[in-house]
């Protein structure tokens, strides 16, 4: 049911899209050769340009405001995908580039793989009510051997066992517990 809607916006968009270019074509060069539909393609036009920028100016808003004022309650209540889509766009804020995510099912441990200063990191996010084991950090190391990552990290809202931190210390994993991520929340837009 969700995909069939995103699927039917996705198209009445690239629609737009379309009305748009067409809009503007006629703007800047169609004005001239269809002199008698003047009243009604002008118009139509103003309604193309103007629709298409006003949703682009909302979908540009929501793109880069959707966590705007996030409290960490909000957090824990998020599903595991949604806060898989929450840690792209906060990697994003804090300097990574290119990233991208794995396929849900099958991801060999890594959900996000991101750049940030020339080293490819593989992120496992475990958004748990309770503490995060040793299964976690094995993921992440097995994955990033995987995706030939140069370094891998675990991000959840909660904390870690403290065998898993003695396992990523010997694994060199990072780990981003709740504290490292309300820190790494305050880069968010208020």
């Amino acid at each position: 049911m969700v995909q069939s809607v995103r699927t039917f916006f996705h198209r009445l968009y690239w629609l737009l899209t379309l009305g748009f270019a067409l809009a503007l074509g006629y703007a800047f060069w169609g004005r001239n050769y269809l002199t008698a539909w003047h009243q009604y393609l002008d118009l139509a036009a103003f309604i193309f340009i103007v629709g298409w920028v006003l949703v682009n100016a909302v979908l540009l808003y929501r793109h880069h405001f959707q966590y705007r004022d996030l409290q960490m309650e909000e957090v824990d209540q998020m599903d595991g995908e949604e806060f898989e889509r929450f840690c792209v766009y906060l990697l994003r804020r804090n300097g990574f580039k290119h990233l991208q995510t794995t396929k849900a099912s099958g991801d060999q441990g890594i959900d996000i793989i991101g750049r940030k200063k020339k080293k490819t990191v593989g992120f496992q996010c475990k958004r748990y009510e309770a503490q995060v084991g040793n299964k976690a950090v094995q993921e992440a190391y097995s994955g990033h051997t995987f995706y030939q990552c140069d370094e891998a990290a675990v991000i959840t809202n909660s904390v870690f066992t403290d065998a898993a931190i003695a396992l990523a210390e010997q694994l060199d994993v990072l780990l981003i517990d709740r504290p490292r991520l309300k820190r790494l929340m305050r880069r968010l837009p208020s």
